[in-house]
């Protein structure tokens, strides 16, 4: 790679046929040994615009290079694998690239060591490896930026081995070389100061002014800047004829003792559109003393998810607080997350660190404890900023600490360094909205943004607010005139999907989170990617225990774990969910490296999980409910603990509501219709308790869906009888009539009498919806005659209150009263409390429209306590509604109010407009003076 794209094997040359081929073997060895995700790939073939068929395409390319390579050495295809991306083995010794970063490494370690010859010949023999620019042989922007990185590799090591020849006192042998590495890199400063160095020594103190004046003719005409502080300073010693310089030591890292040493920066550039984090720039700035001189050192850790911008706000608090840290600005990459290197051990940047602050190489200690108490004196008098970027772990950075009361360190990590005992943790999260519209604007073209404020804020929702993603969406916009930004969010949510779209270059969502989960344990990644299969927003322990498979203290253990490293966020104690990218891209790895047998035992285990716990739940809310067979939960499946009461199992039903309902979605697509089915039954009451009327015809729908797959006219008729009942219940009147009059077909052709009285019950029910009270009666007597033959007293009570109600809406309250007072006797006598808390708000009506205003009173408070009691609040809001009336009758106009008012929160918050707006009318004249 450090020259033409070759591959050679025992059987000689690979042939690499067409540009592509060769622009994906290129692609794989940039990132050898490390998973290159699919859509960088794609970048690297395609760029900007893929074929309709990319991910076919890029099969056929890889199958062609491993046949490729085969060719050249036999079970070389073997080498080329797919996990989560496309992935390379290569042996020690194979690659160019990778042999010359190792010869790099040793001869930078004996210029560490003092060794300036050993390190000249070290430097040298790494770079007569290359045979010419970078990665000749392929093209586009993709491979550009990569060259370009890799040229500056190369000049770098040519620049540290003229280091090591001027400190060998080989100053007279390399003018040449030097004056035309300089015409050839006209702005580059290092390799001017070489030159004016070896010049100076060679005697040519004339020549070596003039080169600097070159430099600094050539760096403003094309740059628009000034020379840098340390060629400057090298002039100017020069010009005093400095003794110094005459000595054999290190040319660009030989610098003035630190009292006459002016400051270094070596922040990278601010941000020029940062956007947002005020919060977080006020936490930062408030975290150090007033004076910048506190008793103990300032350390800031800022940990996030990958793309969340960490960075960026550490390079841009920095550059805020130069003034404060006069002395040194220190940046440093850790690396602890890159393709492109490993990270960087304390050792090592201990060394990088040193130099900065004007260390020569020679006076570096060999050892790390010595490196670092030199490090911690070196910043014992100044007022120092240092930022550790990219840090993989505690370990790494506590060496590069400061002791000074007057420093500061920031620190960026993807982990959250809670070992760091000393930092303050600072956990960036995506944007607000606000801000990620802004930043959108600010990189696509405030113009552009503004025709199309609605698509704008589509596009930031679908980047997941992520700051990274936000950036690629934006500067892909904004390099495409032709595109409009409602294409670019069409392009987001479909197609290629969003993960292919959020990459330009060598930036990409995908790849970054790629980084972290290569990252993780075996154990962590394994769960990561098993949790893409989950469908529901949120999930705690327990689920993610049966979707793998272990242990719950296992899985809460390693949940935690993805927490700290970012891949999981925590809303609630023991509560986990993914943000909206990284679920795709577990989704993508789940696919990827788990096979399909895999995938439907974990998914089963999964909804055994939530189907188990959801029935269990039930039985305990309504234990009068007749039970359905359930196979048993499959090995692996842990179920939740269910703690009896109804508060604490209503509350397990609000936490797993919208889980539950997508495990039954999931059940249809997998072909399991009885679990589908017995999910919608599990879920019926729950939904009735919390009046959850949208969601209960939803999940009905898919029920009978699944009744239907599965044959058993029985079930069938269960299905047609609810959902007619939740058509009913929603205002869908015809077709709660068509699914009500199946449901009965169904259940006469079988003779099944309880579900007949079942259905004659719903119809009662759904006619009384309708304000047909004297159809919905015949229905009501009719299910009370079939319950009392079936001798199904739980029934007949329930049978006997909506006998009494629909008499009631008849005007006959006197007739009424028979048998909703029945009905209570029943409904005790069973413990049906649901049952008992309904008859009794019929008895509070009969009371109310009969003028008894206290019985009512009485009535609804004792179905009220009831209901409170049972969490359903639904029925709450109803029966506060009633209560007031009777209370205003009385001229209780304080209780009257109080019940309204709690009856009006309520509706709101379940949406019931209609039901709240009627409310608010009558409190209105409630509250209108007496005339």
């Amino acid at each position: 790679m450090a020259g033409p794209v070759e591959a050679w094997g025992t059987g000689g040359q690979a042939r690499l046929p067409g540009s592509k081929q060769l622009a994906l073997l290129t692609a794989l060895l940039l990132h050898a040994n490390r998973v290159v995700p699919v859509e960088q790939l794609s970048e690297a073939l395609w760029g900007d615009d893929p074929p309709v068929n990319a991910g076919k395409a890029l099969q056929t390319y890889v199958f062609r290079l491993r046949r490729t390579l085969a060719a050249v050495e036999p079970g070389a295809d073997q080498r080329l694998a797919f996990t989560a991306g496309y992935r390379l083995r290569i042996e020690p010794g194979e690659l160019d690239l990778a042999v010359f970063r190792e010869q790099v490494g040793h001869a930078r370690a004996a210029a560490n060591a003092g060794r300036p010859q050993a390190a000249a010949e070290m430097f040298a023999s790494a770079l007569e490896l290359w045979r010419g620019r970078a990665l000749i042989g392929v093209s586009g922007s993709y491979f550009g930026a990569h060259a370009a990185r890799l040229e500056e590799e190369r000049l770098a090591a040519l620049e540290e081995r003229i280091d090591a020849d001027l400190a060998a006192g080989r100053d007279a042998e390399l003018v040449a070389e030097l004056q035309n590495l300089a015409d050839e890199h006209p702005v580059r400063e290092r390799l001017h100061g070489h030159l004016m160095r070896a010049l100076y020594r060679a005697g040519r103190q004339a020549e070596a002014l003039r080169t600097f004046h070159e430099l600094h003719d050539h760096l403003a005409d094309e740059l628009g800047i000034e020379p840098g502080s340390e060629i400057t300073e090298l002039h100017q010693r020069i010009l005093r004829g400095d003794p110094d310089l005459a000595g054999s030591r290190p040319s660009v890292e030989t610098r003035p003792p630190v009292e006459k040493q002016a400051a270094r920066n070596d922040l990278p550039g601010d941000i020029g559109d940062f956007t947002g984090r005020d919060t977080e720039m006020a936490r930062l700035l408030a975290a150090l003393p007033d004076d910048g001189d506190g008793s103990t050192v300032v350390i800031e850790a800022i940990d996030g998810m990958a793309g969340v911008g960490k960075t960026t706000l550490a390079v841009h608090a920095a550059h805020q607080l130069t003034n404060q840290y006069p002395d040194a600005q220190l940046f440093i990459d850790l690396h602890g997350h890159t393709t492109e290197h490993e990270a960087i051990d304390p050792f090592t940047a201990l060394g990088v660190l040193l130099r900065a602050l004007g260390v020569s190489s020679d006076q570096l200690p060999h050892e790390l404890d010595q490196r670092a108490a030199l490090w911690r004196a070196e910043l014992a008098d100044r007022k120092a900023l240092v930022v550790l970027d990219n840090a993989a772990s505690a370990a790494q950075v506590r060496p590069l600490l400061p002791g000074a009361a007057s420093c500061l360190a920031l620190i960026t990590s993807r982990r959250r360094l809670a070992d760091l005992d000393t930092a303050r943790t600072l956990s960036l999260d995506v944007l607000p909205p606000q801000d990620a519209i802004a930043l959108f604007s600010r990189i696509a073209g405030a113009d552009r943004a503004a025709t199309e404020p609605e698509a704008v804020a589509e596009v930031v929702e679908l980047c997941g607010f992520l700051p990274l993603a936000i950036r690629i969406a934006a500067a892909r916009l904004h390099t495409r005139p032709a595109w409009t930004v409602t294409y670019l969010a069409d392009r987001l949510s479909s197609g290629r999907g969003k993960l292919a779209e959020l990459a330009t270059g060598d930036r990409s969502v995908a790849a970054a989170f790629t980084l972290s989960y290569q990252d993780l344990a075996p154990d962590q990644q394994r769960m990561f990617r098993l949790l893409g299969l989950h469908p529901g927003p949120s999930f705690d322990a327990h689920s993610a225990a049966s979707l793998a498979g272990i242990g719950v203290d296992q899985a809460g253990s390693i949940l935690e774990g993805l927490v700290d490293v970012h891949l999981l966020n925590q809303p609630a104690p023991d509560r986990y969910r993914f943000h909206d990218l990284l679920r795709h891209h577990a989704n993508t790895t789940v696919l990827a490296e788990e096979h399909d047998a895999s995938r439907q035992q974990a998914l089963r285990r999964l909804l055994d999980f939530y189907l188990h716990s959801a029935v269990t739940g039930d039985r305990l809310l309504h234990p009068q409910r007749p039970p359905i067979v359930l196979d048993p939960p499959v090995p692996g499946c842990h179920l939740a603990p269910m703690t009896e009461g109804p508060v604490a199992l209503l509350a397990w039903f609000d936490v797993e509501h919208h889980c539950l309902l997508a495990a039954q979605q999931t059940a249809l697509i997998q072909g399991w219709y009885a679990v589908a089915w017995q999910f919608a039954w599990t879920l019926g009451a729950y939904h009735q308790r919390r009046g959850h009327v949208h969601d209960d015809l939803a999940a009905w729908q898919v029920g009978l869906a699944a009744a239907i797959q599965l044959g058993d006219p029985a079930i069938r008729s269960t299905a047609h009888r609810f959902l007619g009942w939740a058509y009913a219940r929603v205002g869908r009147h015809i077709e709660a009539q068509e699914h009500l009059q199946q449901a009965l077909a169904l259940a006469e052709s079988t003779g099944d009498q309880p579900s007949q009285a079942h259905c004659h019950q719903a119809l009662a029910l759904a006619l009384g919806h309708q304000g047909q009270h004297q159809r919905a009666l015949e229905h009501a007597t009719h299910a009370l005659h079939l319950y009392r033959a079936l001798g199904a007293a739980a029934w007949e009570a329930d049978a006997l209150n909506r006998v009494g109600w629909f008499v009631a809406q008849l005007g006959r309250y006197d007739q009424a009263r028979a048998p909703l007072e029945e009905a209570v006797i029943l409904h005790r006598r069973h413990h049906n409390r649901d049952g008992e808390a309904s008859t009794l708000d019929s008895l509070g009506f009969v009371a109310r429209r009969s003028g008894q205003h206290a019985q009512a009173v009485d009535y609804y408070q004792q179905a009220l306590a009831l209901r409170r009691n049972l969490g359903a609040t639904y029925e709450v809001a109803n029966t506060l509604d009633a209560l007031g009336h009777p209370h205003a009758a009385l001229g209780q106009l304080d209780e009257a109010r109080a019940a309204w008012q709690e009856a009006l929160q309520l509706y709101r918050a379940q949406r019931r407009t209609a039901d709240a707006d009627r409310v608010q009318q009558q409190l209105d004249a409630l509250n209108q003076p007496a005339t």
